[in-house]
């Protein structure tokens, strides 16, 4: 069997930046620190920043201690007024990418256009979204859900840093056949983007897909869908564990590729779990 390895797996730059971060802070906090909700959205990683001293508070009340590490898709503003108001320093590792997109969707909502965001309902990058700008933003996921906007005047789009590519034309392109004044504000992270673009180029190749990353990630769920989208038998795994060897009978050539929240050590497992079962 054949294997194919994306160019651009492990850590994106903001996530790297994110659990460098959260790191040092425990080394140097003097006491104990908390994330709300996970830092980035891979179980091992948090897991392993708990031993580390990265606790997550998932209770309001529940938040407390020396330091407060906001995540990487930042956080809620009633969130970081608890920690705060429990003494806790504040350290932001919101990823830059997020920031100049929640920055540059402000812009758009003070230039008076009507902001709709393609987004996942309940992402945190969504939910600081629409916590900044209320009812001047709406978040739409999919086609159906744009088309159901009440259009009042020009429209300005935007997009949660992790959608696909894909999702994001489909929706600008039906809003355009609807109003007279449109701004698209291209807010997809490029690392995202990129890992998206290989994929796209992969599938024609390969007689399978293996998608690593958290299940819970939002950019790796994406690069799945991608898989199954196009008839690609795909397999979304967090570990090498998950891999089954049925998966794999039969399959000339495998793809591999991984989410921006998926650590090198777990590709490395993956690939020496793959060589096992007769990749190369």
């Amino acid at each position: 069997m054949k294997i194919i390895v994306a160019k651009h797996m492990g850590f994106c730059g903001g996530v790297r930046r994110a659990v460098d971060i959260a790191q040092k802070t425990a080394a140097t906090a003097g006491g104990p620190v908390q994330t709300w909700g996970p830092l980035i959205h891979n179980p091992q990683v948090v897991r392993g920043l708990g031993e580390a001293g990265v606790a997550v508070a998932e209770r309001r009340e529940d938040v407390s201690g020396t330091a407060f590490v906001v995540s990487a898709y930042g956080v809620e503003r009633a969130v970081l007024d608890q920690a705060r108001a429990k003494g806790m320093a504040i350290v932001d590792a919101t990823c830059p990418v997020v920031i100049r997109a929640h920055a540059v969707t402000e812009k758009l909502a003070a230039e008076g256009y009507q902001v709709i965001a393609i987004g996942d309902h309940g992402h945190p990058e969504m939910v600081t979204l629409k916590e900044l700008l209320g009812d001047r933003v709406t978040i739409v996921h999919t086609r159906e859900e744009a088309a159901r906007v009440n259009i009042t005047g020009k429209v300005g789009v935007v997009s949660q840093t992790t959608q696909s590519q894909e999702n994001f034309r489909q929706i600008v392109g039906d809003l355009a056949l609807r109003v007279r004044e449109l701004k698209v504000l291209n807010t997809l992270c490029p690392a995202i983007t990129i890992r998206q673009e290989e994929t796209d180029e992969m599938l024609p190749k390969i007689d399978a897909l293996l998608v690593v990353g958290g299940h819970g990630s939002s950019n790796t769920t994406r690069l799945a869908e991608m898989g199954r989208a196009r008839g690609v038998p795909t397999y979304h795994i967090e570990t090498a564990a998950e891999i089954a060897p049925a998966w794999l009978e039969g399959i000339g050539t495998l793809g591999v590729v991984s989410g921006a929240s998926t650590p090198t050590w777990i590709i490395e497992e993956v690939m020496l779990r793959l060589q096992d079962l007769g990749g190369s």
